[in-house]
């Protein structure tokens, strides 16, 4: 695991002992979250206003329902202020990616966004499965090194110009068009994707280049893991393997979503044939 090569907080190089496990082969789609919420009535924490008590220091807009929404510029700027390209929208959430007078249709297959950890630990327990470790995820990523080559990234120069969409949405199909070798799709771009593990690092983060400050004194962070669509090679080299942020439980916006693992508990058969993991045997690789 890691890199001693790209960002610190990605430091040291390390070997870690990963058991068996099953990783579903995409992330959560807007139809599979979808169905979830049909079923069990479940508001995402984008939908619910911010408490002040619970979260202080927060601006005081940041407290009304909503999400933090891409938006791309019209020119070039210094890359050094990500609350440029980042505003937080009242009524984005995952129905409505953009905000109140956006909506879904077309996007049905795209991964589900504006997902808070909080939210994917809910739709994992309903489907009986869990969400991956970092290493887990890491290691599912190193097999899926290959298709790096062919991952959902920003294609010009991040934020003013991308050749693939000068509008939303900005993400692909959860699924890629033809299978990738490793089995496993769009690990690399398209979404951040949440795990598991406490984000712990021996060396303090700067301001992270995937989201704007986050204000919240004491925040409990997770590791998101995987670049999304707006890693751009002028910009941000974190559709790697090895490349981590952390992010607030509570943090959602329009680049992050996650896929799960098996916890071995029985799957609901209302879940679809695409949610079927895939088996790694880290030990025969």
């Amino acid at each position: 695991m890691g890199s001693d090569a790209h960002y610190p907080e990605e430091k040291p190089v390390r070997l870690v002992e990963v058991a068996d496990f099953e990783i579903d082969p995409a992330v959560v789609t807007n139809q599979e979250f979808s169905h979830f919420v049909s079923s069990t009535g479940y508001v995402t924490t984008s939908e619910r206003a911010l408490n002040p008590c619970w979260q202080p220091g927060m601006p005081s807009e940041y407290y009304v329902a909503g999400s933090l929404v891409f938006h791309m510029l019209s020119h070039p700027v210094k890359l050094t202020d990500p609350g440029q390209w980042w505003r937080f929208v009242p009524g984005a959430f995952w129905k409505h990616p953009e905000g109140p007078d956006s909506t879904l249709t077309g996007r049905e297959l795209h991964p589900v966004v504006h997902i808070s950890y909080i939210d994917a630990q809910a739709f994992a327990q309903w489907a009986g499965k869990a969400l991956p470790t970092e290493a887990q995820w890491e290691y599912a990523a190193n097999l899926a090194q290959s298709d790096r080559a062919t991952a959902h990234i920003w294609d010009g120069e991040f934020p003013y110009r991308n050749e693939y969409s000068q509008t939303a949405p900005f993400t692909v199909p959860a699924h890629s068009r033809s299978e990738p070798p490793s089995g496993l799709h769009n690990m690399l771009g398209n979404v951040w994707e949440w795990t598991c593990d406490r984000f712990l690092t021996p060396t303090t983060q700067k301001n992270s280049c995937c989201a704007p400050k986050n204000d919240n004194p004491m925040p409990v962070l997770r590791v998101l893991k995987g670049g999304s669509h707006l890693c751009a090679d002028n910009y941000c080299l974190r559709y790697r393997p090895a490349a981590r942020i952390g992010n607030d439980e509570n943090y959602a916006s329009s680049h992050v979503g996650f896929r799960c693992i098996d916890a071995g508990a029985s799957r609901r058969s209302a879940l679809p044939q695409s949610r079927q993991s895939l088996a790694l045997c880290p030990h025969l690789t």
